[in-house]
């Protein structure tokens, strides 16, 4: 977004001073955190989370479900979408720019002595920050695998971590060797799970059966309190309500206002890791905050705002972060839904990280073509997505950007369902634009 300058500025000097490079490991982490005198270890009610998809989502139906209950909470998140503060969230809302700017001068002093990432120094920043805010509860999202991110680490108050759904990304990272998927499965579930901590709860959500059974064996030798989906707890959508059911009983709940079933399991995660910690909660607060929990870019249908001055009242515009098989596979299946006799078009952009084609092959027999653009320098570029399309048999038309896109769309088919997906970035840029 349009940052102030002020806080601008202290970002670009952040970029150039703690490089946006990925560079996996704690002994910087630990030697910062210990100059700092340790913040991490003074957040109460810690849960954390790991896994590929529905990490943020999970994060946010906890938040939302304990302040329906009157807890103050904290989240740390990544990546943001336009805000940059929006990673750092204390009650809901971001912490103020003249607040992270002080952390930042106050960490610059040890720059000198350690020099983070700037992922890692975004950490140490959230634990300073929290660690003040001193809320009831901390969440803190996991950046990337989990046995070397920067967020794992040596908590006195850890009351919960979490699992959410796993699949194949960032296998250059977390399994840069493996020679096929079960391979890289494997790798990728040693490496979430290598956060998991003794004397806590853990609770893993919905897992391909394969995945479950490497989840299985990394934790069989750990002294925690497991609860697996649909082992220990479950949920469905019945006379489209939220059915919630584990050992202590069954929740007639609001369904999400989040589209895609998945929410549905994601929100189960959530009221089950609560329940595990035996919160005193009620049942229609509960309610509540599943129905009224609202996470920008998935599967966002835009209802207002400057997006829409580019499409036909008759077109409904859809805008979803996903980027991975799994991710896909939720958003077409939402598509299925609500396609009846429209046609589909994806607008779409990827960052080179990703695998183009499992992503785009979900949606080889829905949509009608597909429009494509770079949206960075690290994005694939458009002659790679329009290749990848024609081998899987799907039209595909190059755009200068997502707003050229829609605009041409728009001219072509009044009635279409335009969704732009394939990158939070990409469509953090279109949500900033529709402010």
């Amino acid at each position: 977004m349009s940052h102030s300058k002020k806080l601008q500025f202290v970002l670009n000097e952040l970029n150039k001073t703690n490089p946006q490079r990925i560079d996996l490991g704690l002994d910087r982490v630990f030697k910062f955190l210990d100059f700092v005198d340790n913040p991490q270890r003074k957040l109460k009610n810690v849960i954390t989370i790991c896994g590929t998809s529905g990490k943020a989502s999970i994060a946010f139906f906890i938040q939302k479900i304990l302040r329906e209950h009157g807890y103050s909470v904290s989240l740390y998140q990544s990546p943001h979408l336009y805000n940059f503060l929006t990673r750092f969230l204390v009650n809901e809302k971001p912490i103020e720019e003249d607040e992270f700017i002080e952390h930042v001068i106050e960490l610059d002093k040890y720059k000198d002595k350690v020099q983070l990432t700037f992922f890692e120094l975004c950490t140490a920043i959230a634990f300073r920050s929290f660690s003040q805010h001193n809320s009831d509860w901390n969440i803190i999202e996991c950046g990337l695998g989990g046995l070397k991110d920067a967020i794992n680490v040596d908590y006195t108050d850890l009351k919960a971590q979490l699992v959410s759904n796993i699949s194949c990304d960032h296998l250059e990272y977390l399994s840069p060797n493996s020679k096929n998927e079960s391979e890289a499965l494997k790798d990728i579930v040693f490496n979430k799970l290598g956060m998991i901590k003794d004397n806590t709860n853990v609770i893993i959500s919905k897992q391909k059966p394969e995945v479950l059974g490497y989840i299985e064996n990394e934790l069989k030798n750990k002294k925690i309190n497991k609860f697996i989906f649909s082992e220990d707890y479950t949920c469905s959508l019945e006379n489209n309500r939220m059915i919630y059911q584990d050992e202590l009983g069954l929740l007639d709940l609001e369904k999400p206002k989040m589209h895609g079933y998945f929410q549905l399991e994601n929100a189960s995660v959530a009221i089950k890791t609560l329940r595990a910690l035996d919160l005193r909660l009620d049942t229609q607060k509960i309610s509540n905050a599943v129905k009224n929990m609202l996470l920008e870019a998935r599967i966002q249908e835009i209802k207002k705002g400057r997006l829409l001055d580019h499409v036909h009242e008759t077109n409904s515009l859809i805008i979803d972060g996903s980027h991975s098989e799994e991710q896909a596979k939720g958003l077409v299946s939402y598509l299925e839904q609500i396609k009846e006799k429209r046609s589909i078009y994806l607008v779409f952009s990827m960052m080179k990280t990703k695998d183009l084609r499992k992503y785009l092959l979900q949606f080889a027999s829905l949509v009608t073509s597909i429009h494509c653009y770079k949206h960075k320098e690290n994005f694939y570029e458009t002659n790679e997505i329009v290749n990848c399309a024609r081998e899987l048999g799907i039209h595909c038309n190059v755009n200068k950007n997502g707003i050229e896109a829609l605009t041409q769309l728009a001219i072509t088919d009044p009635q279409g369902i335009f969704c732009c997906a394939g990158s939070l970035y990409s469509t953090g840029s279109l949500l900033e634009y529709n402010q």
